[in-house]
């Protein structure tokens, strides 16, 4: 018995519409090694930077998590003069994870609700628990 894949195209999709919804300028859907899976960005932006920024990040801030015993992260924020970045994982396969990265204009305020709602779907796309 051979299982159905996923639409991958959903998973753009969602992507946009969480773009939308938060106004966002960038989102992209990355394993934590850096490879894309999905993204929705500006013309300007990098994909391949924004993708290993992600991995390299929740990487990063795993280790500082395990150490200091906080218990599971919720999201990563990185806030900047012209804007913010948003990472949060959204589910580990073995040795894999998936990191949901976020770019946006400093002027957005709220994000855990339009992030929240896309990491519900692409659970759902991916069928992860």
């Amino acid at each position: 018995m051979t299982s159905e894949r996923p639409d991958y195209r959903a998973l753009t999709e969602t992507l946009e519409e969480m773009n939308k919804e938060g106004g966002f300028t960038t989102s992209v859907l990355a394993r934590d090694d850096g490879l894309v899976m999905a993204y929705a960005v500006s013309p300007t932006t990098n994909i391949d930077v924004v993708a290993a920024m992600a991995g390299h990040i929740a990487d990063t801030v795993e280790r500082v998590r395990n150490e200091l015993s906080l218990g599971e992260t919720k999201d990563i924020s990185v806030r900047c003069s012209e804007g913010k970045a948003v990472f949060r994982r959204i589910s580990s396969q073995g040795n894999q994870a998936l990191i949901l990265g976020t770019i946006m204009p400093k002027n957005v305020r709220y994000h855990s609700r339009a992030v929240g709602k896309a990491a519900t779907k692409i659970r759902k796309i991916l069928r992860f628990r």
